[in-house]
């Protein structure tokens, strides 16, 4: 039976489709290609061939692309962002923002600005849950420093990296960032019921916090339990309606289970929602 993968992630795009799903103009398109940021092949005459993960790509630039910044200067963005995404990570799993006339880049936890500088380890919110600040208040610096030296070590040592951040966490016991990345290391070791406790210790903090909700949901899938997979990946949804990889995720499960209806209609949710941005 076809999984969701031949749906979406084989489906090609011309130039004009990925224009219309992105709303740009074709030229904007082809700019994005010539700066080196969308790496369409070529089908027959020639003619560029875009896949589900250029549209994700020119989702994730869309901010700066509607704010006018020039495609060679998202493209060094882009080539900059890549190069301190973990193996296996691209740009479309990025959410880039601006604040002022500086692009703010957040993935998993960690935000840094457009110079490299590191940003917000813990998030400080006021009772309407925005962001106070983007820099560590003094009494974190301790727990900041920890965490950061988290993600540095992530390159070299794994065991030194779970260290720092359990050290983070026992200096903030709010550092929800610290929470999920300890979560992850320990879920990617095969750790299952401690990574759990993290991640559920991070939505105790905050219910909504996308990537506990998705690292759950995928725990589950990994621990064989098709229906609680189910049940986390929809919770998901619930705090992020438009999430395109929870719904990605749930008509690919759907399908491996054989239920065809629904895999179709997360499909089609998908699509709906790439049409819109």
């Amino acid at each position: 039976m076809s999984s969701d993968n031949d749906n979406i992630a084989g489906r090609v795009f011309t130039t004009r489709e990925i224009a219309k799903l992105a709303k740009l103009t074709p030229v904007r398109v082809r700019n994005c290609v010539r700066a080196g940021f969308l790496r369409p092949t070529r089908g027959l005459r020639g003619r560029f061939e875009y896949s589900l993960h250029d549209v994700l790509v020119l989702r994730a630039t869309r901010t700066l692309l509607d704010a006018n910044l020039p495609p060679r200067r998202i493209a060094e963005l882009v080539r900059e962002i890549r190069a301190r995404l973990p193996e296996g990570r691209d740009i479309s799993s990025v959410n880039l923002r601006l604040e002022g006339e500086r692009v703010v880049i957040a993935h998993e936890g960690r935000r840094w600005l457009d110079n490299g500088q590191l940003l917000l380890g813990f998030q400080r919110r006021d009772q309407n849950s925005r962001i106070e600040n983007l820099t560590p208040v003094e009494d974190d610096r301790a727990a900041y420093r920890a965490f950061t030296r988290g993600l540095e070590l992530e390159k070299t040592s794994l065991p030194e990296a779970k260290v720092a951040y359990e050290e983070a966490i026992e200096l903030d016991r709010t550092a929800i960032p610290a929470y999920v990345n300890l979560g992850r290391l320990e879920h990617e070791s095969g750790a299952y019921d401690r990574a759990e406790s993290l991640y559920q210790n991070a939505l105790k903090l905050d219910g909504e916090e996308r990537t506990a909700l998705f690292n759950l949901a995928v725990l589950s899938e990994d621990q064989g339990d098709s229906a609680k997979a189910l049940r986390r990946y929809s919770q998901l949804l619930v705090a992020d309606p438009e999430n395109v990889d929870g719904h990605h995720c749930l008509a690919r499960l759907h399908a491996r289970l054989g239920n065809q209806t629904e895999s179709r209609r997360y499909t089609r949710l998908c699509r709906e929602i790439l049409r819109g941005r």
